[in-house]
């Protein structure tokens, strides 16, 4: 599966546990927004990260980094 931005689930214990799973995967930002809320929804208290190919874009520990449209 290809994609410009990849949404990463972390294990419990955060960034130091390391990725349990890479949940989805899109070549466009908007597309790859939403699933990233989606998981950070289905999955509350984890560790989720929107990636673009190896920098972060969001992280669900910090609400700030979220992109501007």
């Amino acid at each position: 599966m290809a994609g410009r931005y990849t949404i990463e689930l972390f294990k419990p214990g955060g960034q130091g546990a390391g990725i349990e799973a890479v949940i989805d995967r899109d070549d466009l930002l908007n597309f790859a927004r939403a699933l990233y809320e989606r998981a950070v929804m289905k999955h509350p208290g984890r560790l989720v990260m929107l990636c673009e190919r190896a920098r972060v874009i969001a992280r669900s520990d910090r609400p700030d980094m979220m992109p501007r449209l």
